[in-house]
């Protein structure tokens, strides 16, 4: 099973140089994440005119481990100055810690949902679940979400609060495994 998390890891790795090649035709977004104990960094990139969107993202927690994430979506490009932006994909997890380690399949999306008369606020969030046949390593499933509430303090920087739940069911445990799951506060810069 650890073949397959090193599978996993060599998706996101080439993911990561597909993102950096769209990234030169595209617009993107970092985003930095942080709490006591936990930070996450984050790159999105959409290629223009396309509607492909790929994400990486980055996860360590001082006691829990470490999660790396690559994710293809599609987003919607009708309406370019909707108040809602919303991309439906997929994204792989490669995930360790201390006892476990593992990778899955997850799908879902994204969402960012602007207040129509009061623009510069919004919410936003995402969640994906990877079933038992698309985890693997000591994963049976996964979940990962985050909601936050941001406010745009110019067109191109948002400051947010929000909570992350990670949580992983693992192979022979009765409750899941919360990796960096909590309230954290962060910035994210579109360029």
């Amino acid at each position: 099973m650890k073949g397959i998390a090193q599978a996993m890891r060599r998706v996101i790795t080439g993911s990561t140089l597909a993102c950096l090649a769209v990234s030169a035709q595209a617009g993107g977004a970092l985003d930095l994440s942080l709490a006591d104990d936990a930070v996450r960094v984050a790159y999105d990139a959409t290629q223009a005119g396309s509607g492909l969107h790929i994400n990486l993202s980055a996860l360590h927690h001082m006691d829990d481990g470490n999660m790396l994430g690559a994710g293809v979506h599609v987003v919607d490009l009708r309406k370019p100055h909707s108040n809602l932006y919303i991309g439906l994909g997929t994204k792989a997890f490669a995930f360790d810690t201390d006892d476990y380690s593992g990778a899955a399949l997850g799908v879902g999306g994204f969402f960012r949902a602007a207040l129509p008369t009061q623009p510069d606020v919004s919410v936003a969030g995402y969640a994906y679940y990877a079933p038992p046949v698309v985890s693997f390593g000591d994963a049976e499933n996964l979940i990962s979400s985050d909601l936050r509430a941001q406010y745009a303090v110019i067109p191109t920087a948002r400051i947010y609060t929000g909570y992350r739940y990670n949580g992983i069911r693992m192979e022979g445990m009765d409750k899941r495994y919360k990796l960096g799951d909590g309230w954290h506060f962060g910035l994210t810069l579109d360029f």
